[in-house]
């Protein structure tokens, strides 16, 4: 199965919290392939409530896993 695009990322997000869905994507730097150990995922989504209560996340490595994630923090 292929991965979303961002746009398609991005519809899921409002499709699933609204107005203020949200998704980010933070490819690696340049010449790097690997992310580090505690790097977050290059995927992340949510409601975009940061901080609060109702706030949402998923990160993932594709959208797919980011939304699979997805979950009150």
């Amino acid at each position: 199965m292929r991965d979303m695009t961002q746009e398609e990322a991005l519809a899921e997000a409002v499709r699933r919290w609204g107005a203020s869905g949200t998704i980010r994507f933070r490819p690696s730097p340049p010449g790097r392939t690997h992310r580090g150990r505690l790097a977050r995922y290059c995927c992340t989504v949510g409601n975009g409530i940061a901080g609060s209560f109702y706030s949402v996340e998923g990160q993932g490595n594709t959208w797919r896993e980011a939304f699979a994630d997805a979950r009150p923090r």
